[in-house]
């Protein structure tokens, strides 16, 4: 079956509507205490996070989370709509073929990065990056790019530049006269792309095209490069 995601944002009362409607069914409703992203997995029916696993394996990289209006909040991810259950609106993700016509060159990076807006809800921590991430990747670009240098500046950049683009736009698409944006960079170059696929970061647009980070490939096993919509 194709992939399809619901994801919704709840409270508690929401969760205690969800959870028992699981038990109704005989269905568990797993948590996951420590990498968002793996409430994308495929093979988990339906799965909830607390905020406490935005302060796992990935704390600085999803320190976009606790600046946002989604901080403290419940996420519930199914393989199924809950919309019977009246708990609010989904994010519905799905695997796509968009291909984008162009992304930014190594000069428009730098620019993206000094967005206002950008600059204004970066977190305090995001460029605070431990060198056990570096090493992190480095394994996976050497493994993958074995013929190309390793320089983390410019793959971080990449990572700024990325979340730049779904909260103060320069590279999209437009539908129906509105701007729909997407990943600039292929799976190797961009971070935390939960906060896209969430809707952590680009909630304002109806639909967006996000291609998961490596942390979501490795996790998730969402395939690498894919670009999947985000439609609200």
């Amino acid at each position: 079956m194709a992939y399809k995601k619901f994801c919704y944002w709840v409270d508690p009362g929401e969760l205690e509507k969800v959870r028992k409607n699981c038990e109704e069914r005989g269905v568990e409703l797993d948590d996951e205490p420590r990498i968002p992203c793996r409430v994308l997995r495929s093979s988990r029916d339906i799965v909830y996070l607390t905020p406490p696993a935005w302060y796992g394996f990935c704390k600085r990289r999803t320190s976009w989370f606790w600046e946002s209006e989604k901080a403290g909040q419940l996420l519930v991810v199914s393989n199924t709509s809950l919309d019977h259950l009246d708990v609010g609106n989904p994010i519905v993700i799905t695997e796509s073929n968009f291909k984008p016509d162009r992304l930014p060159s190594p000069d428009e990076i730098p620019e993206m990065i000094k967005s206002k807006e950008y600059q204004r809800r970066k977190p305090n921590t995001w460029e605070k990056v431990e060198p056990i991430e570096v090493e992190f990747y480095q394994t996976w670009f050497e493994r993958r790019r074995a013929n190309e240098p390793f320089d983390f500046d410019q793959i971080f950049a990449s990572h700024s530049a990325n979340h730049s683009n779904f909260i103060d736009p320069r590279f999209f698409v437009t539908q129906n006269g509105v701007k729909s944006p997407y990943s600039i960079a292929d799976s190797l170059r961009v971070c935390s792309s939960c906060m896209e696929f969430f809707n952590i970061l680009g909630s304002q647009w109806p639909i967006k095209y996000v291609v998961p980070c490596i942390g979501a490939v490795l996790f998730a096993r969402l395939s690498i490069d894919q670009y999947f919509e985000v439609r609200v």
